[in-house]
């Protein structure tokens, strides 16, 4: 029996899923180990791998990381503290006799998408991650935007403020995941909450209790998602002024957040947005955390 792994790099956790003929078998997901600038992640998802593959024959296997790639070759991946890998070498080096492509971790949501969920009737969109960071993935006429340098699609690193105030893994100042991301919204959050009355000083900081509450009504997590979302939707709005998509899919781990953060995004986006495309849609990622699994699995396959 043959099976296809579909692996999802992020900067907290690997997604690991094993698929037979398209269909998604067994899920599972191991910590991701940044130490020593990440020489052991590959190793650990070889380690996985095997473990799971069950003696079956592996014809396939394609990984998202959370960097720039072009042919194989991982430009750089600052939550995993990666420089220059040659990740697609390395794992054939393994497999050889395994299909493997490496992508960017939002293209191969992006992919998943448009394969297998919500993105499926869409031509021209732009799929937004939103987890430790910010990730895109762009599709025009049906084909993702990779870019010259596989940077096609790092809205991430756009900046959004210009008083150096948030300094970025990519070294930058002010760049879009500060201030949007799961790690954006907790700093938001922290500023907001010192020495004033908020639950999250209670229940911890993170992004689920920081929308939890915001829900229920406290006015510290209430402000920190409001700002979340009016950076997200100016950024956003930018972006439509530039392509002129259909939809924007949202995905990641904040997604999770659900119709109250969608309604309150495309609520704000329309409020900011250039006229002529306040009639882009909005919709969530109906594969969830595991979009870039999907997608991973989907080019490893062809």
């Amino acid at each position: 029996m043959n099976c296809v792994f579909g692996i999802d790099i992020g900067g907290t956790e690997v997604k690991i899923g094993k698929f037979r003929d398209g269909e998604l078998v067994l899920k599972t997901s191991i910590k991701t180990d940044t130490s020593d600038g990440g020489r052991r992640i590959l190793t650990d998802v070889f380690q996985k791998i095997e473990e799971l593959s069950l003696g079956e024959k592996i014809t396939g296997i394609g990984i998202g990381v959370p960097g720039p790639v072009t042919k194989g070759v991982v430009n750089g991946a600052q939550n995993l503290g990666w420089g220059r890998v040659e990740a697609e070498a390395l794992i054939r080096e393994r497999y050889p006799e395994a299909r493997v492509k490496v992508l960017n971790d939002a293209n191969a949501a992006a992919i998943g998408e448009m394969a297998a969920g919500s993105a499926s009737r869409y031509r021209d969109f732009v799929f937004v991650t939103l987890g430790t960071g910010i990730g895109g993935g762009i599709v025009i006429g049906g084909e993702v935007l990779e870019g010259t340098t596989g940077a096609g699609g790092e809205i991430g690193h756009m900046q959004v403020a210009y008083d150096k105030k948030r300094l970025c893994n990519c070294g930058n100042y002010d760049c879009f995941e500060r201030y949007a991301s799961a790690t954006g919204l907790v700093i938001t959050a922290k500023e907001l909450a010192e020495g004033r009355k908020t639950r999250l000083h209670e229940v911890g900081f993170s992004a689920k209790t920081i929308f939890d509450l915001a829900k229920d009504g406290d006015e510290v997590a209430g402000e920190a998602v409001d700002m979340m979302v009016d950076t997200l939707a100016k950024a956003l709005a930018n972006i439509a002024a530039v392509l002129n998509p259909e939809a924007f899919i949202i995905g990641g781990g904040v997604s999770k957040a659900g119709d109250f953060l969608l309604d309150k995004l495309a609520k704000r986006f329309r409020e900011v947005c250039f006229f002529a495309v306040r009639e882009t849609e909005f919709a969530l990622a109906r594969l969830g955390n595991d979009a870039g699994i999907f997608g991973a699995a989907h080019v490893a396959s062809k």
